[in-house]
């Protein structure tokens, strides 16, 4: 994973992190929801980094799959 990947799991989490810090209107345990909204900020960090990296591999897969079939289709066709 680069450096320009990590902004996947980064970013979320920050937006995630402000919204829940500005959404809190009754602070009557601010240490207690202060960790909450860090911990979900953090859950959504990590499944919005792992789904992008995790749909960027199936992507390179499926197309290193079908450059393997159209090579393998030439090679078999120039044998006949």
């Amino acid at each position: 994973m680069g450096e320009h990947e990590v902004r996947y799991f980064v970013i979320p989490m920050i937006v995630v992190f402000i919204l829940g810090i500005a959404g809190i209107s009754a602070p009557i345990f601010p240490i207690a929801q202060f960790v909450i909204i860090g911990l979900v900020a953090i859950l959504v960090g990590t499944v919005c980094g792992w789904l992008v990296v995790g749909i960027r591999f199936f992507v390179k897969w499926i197309q290193t799959r079908k450059e393997h079939h159209a090579v393998k289709k030439v090679v078999v066709a120039s044998k006949r």
